[in-house]
């Protein structure tokens, strides 16, 4: 049995259907549902119910209303015309059809869907600390149950919230919900994927984390979003990070979830009480579960991880093995590496986890926008990828770290043992033949759901990928160019990653600073102009000769192979690398290695051991300003290690 109303003779021809409808007899298999169509677009709503006696006229027989069948007290409002609305809430229906029998769920999750959020008094979303009161309903086009509820809406994220007009959302359901077939819970995020015109990289990522193994990654689908009757784009609909029984897992008493991100550490979010420093690697931790807990108790968290720190820090396989899933971190720091995010290098959206009693776990896997070779130069506007496939936050020698970026040696600091190295290549070995081929060829239904052509009421037919490039025009961009130049950077860059991985170091000869023999010093003086800001056109030009004569070798024996660069903090010990360089820092105005957020005064940063760049933080510089800083060369010939002072004088000028 199926009905039609047009918007013109709504009222009577309503009124009429529901005595039909109410006088025939409803068995316990009948089902009804409300479809309705507005502006060209259709969408069921706003629940599946078991008798249309759930369907009747406010006290004013003006306006529709639907009492959910899950609890007849709650009524959804539709208005018949403007005049009619009596909330923000009331939908305006061209049309409405009332079918009565339940529709097959095709489940097809490769679709893009639609989701409908009205705000109270129609008021925009303009903050991500403060929620706003809204209704959602999301149509799930025959594959998957519809959704009509209230809740509330804020943005979040943080580049991405604060440089981008289209926004990311998080939504927050009063009740507790299953959206598209994903299991129930309040929290959803809507990931707008602007900087993305390919909108496939978290969703290749986040498939190629399934297939390695990192847990409680998120299941992905598509959507287009409408905020009070306007058009916003294609989103993402994924699981919000946090502690739950169909998130990540752990248990409400003794588990425990970390994010390791510069953003929401202590350094960027000072004012916070749910983050701290790592006692052994300076990481900005921020505890994301258990939630509201007292200095004391984050203290304990940082005490619980130190363990974990001090193990990586030896190099100690047996005892990391008792502390980590040790497959997990392998398998996160791969999945970083190989498609080049260099957020591992803040760090940024890096979580781990552990449950009561049980190893800590990295995962789940998230926020992978700033990979695939972006390029930083237009962060603001750009949307340019995929230019080269061979840089690397890694490089050849990653316990070195002499790639493109320099990130936390808790990432690094175990690949100078044997036993970690040979399980590191062995399980790159296992997923290097089908991690281009099977995420892609998950990615490529995605691409066909959002190049699928949708019928409108008004006969025409577009797709949703058409819909959001007018609405968000890129010039010089189309998702069809892009994703045709990610495919064949995904495929360079795996060929290049199969031969940088097998050609690892087996093993490292780990550096011993009591072993060391420093045989000589050599000085630099430079001048910089606090005026010209953190660019200085000076360079500092080591002599090659002079350090190899004090070594007491010929220059031409000294190579990246056989000697390092380091920068000293001002009592002797080995700093942190904290420049953009391979070689470097920034340096405070004692002399010691700071990050750029710290008490940064100067920096030397470099990726050629002879030829160094330098410059200054003009906030933090007065003239007449004078630094000494030091870096130092160690060359060894296998057995032993010595090394060359570089003391460099800073003078800071006009």
């Amino acid at each position: 049995m199926k009905h039609q109303i047009t918007a013109n003779r709504l009222l009577a021809a309503a009124a009429a259907m529901l005595l039909v409808l109410l006088a025939a007899p409803a068995s316990a298999q009948d089902w009804h549902q409300m479809h309705v169509s507005y502006d060209g677009w259709s969408w069921a709503f706003p629940y599946r119910i078991e008798q249309m006696s759930y369907f009747d006229f406010d006290d004013t027989n003006t306006t529709m209303q639907a009492h959910r069948a899950d609890d007849e007290s709650i009524i959804v409002p539709f208005a018949v015309d403007e005049s009619a609305k009596t909330t923000q809430y009331d939908a305006v229906l061209d049309s409405m059809t009332f079918s009565s029998t339940l529709t097959e769920w095709g489940k097809d999750k490769y679709r893009c869907f639609a989701i409908y959020v009205n705000t109270d008094d129609g008021e925009d979303i303009t903050s991500k600390e403060e929620y706003t009161r809204c209704f959602v309903s999301v149509d799930g086009m025959g594959q998957y149950p519809d959704l009509a509820i209230a809740g509330k809406i804020r943005g979040r994220g943080n580049s991405t919230w604060k440089w981008y007009d289209k926004k990311p959302y998080r939504i927050k359901f009063d009740e507790s919900s299953k959206v598209l077939g994903i299991d129930k819970n309040k929290d959803w995020v809507l990931l707008a994927n602007y900087r993305d015109v390919t909108k496939m990289m978290n969703t290749y990522c986040f498939l190629a984390a399934k297939m390695m193994g990192l847990p409680f990654t998120t299941p992905i689908r598509y959507a287009e979003l409408f905020v009070n009757g306007e058009y916003r784009g294609i989103y993402q609909v994924a699981e919000q990070v946090e502690q739950g029984g169909n998130r990540v897992d752990i248990s409400k008493q003794g588990g425990i979830l970390l994010a390791i991100d510069l953003d929401d550490g202590p350094d960027l979010s000072p004012d916070a009480d749910d983050n701290f420093w790592s006692e052994v690697y300076e990481l900005p931790i921020c505890v994301k579960f258990p939630k509201d807990q007292t200095a004391e108790q984050i203290d304990s968290i940082k005490y619980e991880l130190e363990p974990l720190e001090e193990a990586i820090q030896a190099h100690d396989y047996a005892a990391l093995d008792t502390l980590m899933d040790i497959p997990s971190y392998i398998a996160m720091i791969q999945l970083q590496e190989f498609v080049y995010n260099v957020e591992m290098s803040a760090p940024r959206s890096v979580f781990m986890f552990r449950d009561a009693g049980g190893k800590w776990t990295m995962g789940p896997a998230w926020d992978w926008d700033a990979a695939f070779d972006f390029d930083w130069s237009d962060m603001y506007t750009g949307h340019t990828y995929f230019a080269d496939y061979t840089e690397t936050i890694l490089g050849t020698d990653p316990y070195n770290q002499n790639g493109d970026y320099k990130c936390p040696k808790f990432f690094t600091d175990m690949f100078c043992n044997a036993t970690f190295m040979a399980q590191y290549k062995a399980q790159w070995d296992s997923v290097k033949d089908s991690l281009y081929t099977t995420p892609w060829a998950g990615c490529q239904k995605y691409i066909d759901g959002l190049n699928a052509f949708q019928k409108r009421a008004d006969g025409t037919s577009t797709s949703p990928w058409t819909r959001e490039q007018e609405r968000w025009p890129i010039s010089g961009f189309t998702p069809a160019k892009e994703i045709k130049k990610m495919q064949k950077w995904l495929q360079n860059r795996l060929n290049y990653m199969n031969q940088l991985v097998a050609n690892y170091p087996d093993s490292v000869l780990v550096i011993d600073t009591d072993d060391i023999e420093v045989v000589g010093t050599v000085t630099q003086n430079t001048t910089m102009s606090y005026s010209s800001g953190y660019s200085q056109s000076e360079k500092i030009n080591v002599d090659k000769t002079a350090v190899a004569r004090l070594l007491g070798v010929s220059a031409s024996k000294l190579s990246s192979t056989n000697v390092s660069l380091v920068p000293l903090n001002s009592d002797g010990s080995e700093g942190e690398n904290t420049a953009a360089g391979t070689y470097g820092a920034w340096f405070d105005g004692d002399g010691d290695t700071v990050n750029y957020y710290g008490d940064s005064h100067v920096f030397i940063e470099s990726d050629d051991l002879w030829t160094w760049s330098c410059g200054c933080h003009p906030y933090n510089c007065d003239e007449g300003d004078e630094h000494t800083v030091t870096m130092q060369y160690r060359y060894t010939d296998g057995t032993t290690v010595k090394a060359v002072n570089v003391e460099v004088n800073f003078t800071i000028e006009w």
